[in-house]
């Protein structure tokens, strides 16, 4: 009966389907597993995925630099999903590792001597040759501490790629910025116009891979020793730095800390040392982008939680209720309308990396593939 339905009428239903069920219902079929590893079907299950809610297939990978990264599944621990909440992830050629970024359901890390691309849904992975002008160890050793790379898509080329400055990002005129591309599989290095010449330029945490650019939150030191909030970003297309994001307007004595994704959009967060804990988001590029208060949440709200630690919020789940990660090692689940909090240990002991990623088929052995 299966043989007798046209074959449309088969891709249509597929389509349909999460990424995670289709790993699985390779094994049904010679037919089924040709189709879905498929670079094409690949890319409509993509571009379907882009074109409604993204939410319900996003999930949070963690680590801790030593042992294996693990997917959290937030929403199965607020108990509207099916199987594991965290599962673990074991990755041959890295013991341990970095993320430096994720873009449609690939990751990238890093490792003391290596990258890896990495699908965390069909557990494929690639690792990337090395160069002689990026110095893997030293950046898998000072990942985060006011470095500028990150991975993303460039859909003019049809490509993935890492972008990373080599040195200070406003040492010189020019920058040097080294590029791999997933698709020819080498780096190149270029010299690129930076803005801030004139200043100190703090990175405040990890690019964002958003709407064809890389995004870093960053804090900006003039020659009088003043300091304001902007964002930097990084065309992969152009592969030109721009300011074409305004912060949101907030009061002087706010102190924003970093952006996450959700969905298909943007938020800021501030630190937990202002009385009220708020986000702001956006779905809007450009210079008059407009940003809408997220949410806010008195900082008395966690006084259970009155640590040194940063409390990040990564996730809203469908019940309305913000994830946190709280003190490195655990995931709250705040409900805003109670003002209670869920605790769950993560068993982790100690989480320094983490990224929102989507659950896709595209393979990191084909290169492009994603659609915007």
């Amino acid at each position: 009966m299966a043989e007798s339905i046209p074959e449309d009428v088969v891709v249509d239903i597929l389509l349909r389907l999460p990424a995670k069920s289709l790993v699985r219902f390779k094994c049904v079929c010679k037919r089924w597993r040709s189709l879905i590893s498929d670079r094409a079907f690949a890319k409509w299950h993509l571009q379907r995925l882009k074109a409604g809610d993204l939410i319900p297939s996003q999930r949070i990978i963690i680590g801790g630099g030593i042992g294996p990264l693990k997917t959290v599944d937030y929403e199965a621990l607020d108990g509207g999903g099916e199987g594991r909440v965290v599962v673990p992830h074991g990755i041959k050629p890295l013991r341990e590792s970095r993320i430096v970024g994720s873009c449609d359901g690939l990751l990238c890390l890093i490792g003391p001597s290596n990258f890896v691309i990495y699908n965390p849904t069909t557990r494929e992975y690639i690792e990337l040759p090395g160069s002689d002008f990026v110095d893997q160890a030293t950046l898998f050793s000072g990942a985060r501490n006011n470095s500028f790379y990150g991975f993303g898509y460039d859909s003019q080329s049809d490509d993935y790629k890492i972008a990373l400055v080599v040195g200070d990002v406003v040492e010189v005129e020019n920058g040097k910025v080294a590029i791999f591309s997933l698709k020819s599989c080498s780096w190149r290095m270029t010299m690129i116009e930076v803005p801030f010449q004139e200043e100190g330029v703090e990175c405040c945490g990890p690019a964002l891979y958003w709407k064809g650019a890389l995004h870093w939150h960053v804090y900006v030191w003039n020659t009088n020793e003043e300091g304001f909030s902007a964002i930097m970003s990084f065309d992969l297309s152009e592969e030109k730095f721009h300011q074409v994001l305004p912060v949101p307007p907030i009061d002087e004595d706010i102190l924003l800390l970093g952006l996450e994704i959700h969905g298909a959009n943007l938020f800021i967060y501030n630190t937990a040392q202002n009385p009220r804990i708020e986000a702001w988001m956006t779905d809007e590029y450009g210079i008059g982008a407009r940003w809408e208060k997220w949410f806010s949440i008195d900082s008395e709200a966690f006084i259970n939680w009155n640590t040194p630690f940063k409390k990040i919020p990564l996730a809203y789940t469908r019940s309305g209720k913000i994830v946190f990660l709280m003190d490195r090692k655990w995931m709250i689940l705040f409900n805003p309308e109670y003002n209670t909090c869920q605790d769950h240990l993560l068993g982790t002991d100690f989480v320094t990396e983490y990224a929102i990623y989507l659950e896709t088929l595209v393979s990191p052995y084909l290169g492009g593939g994603a659609v915007e």
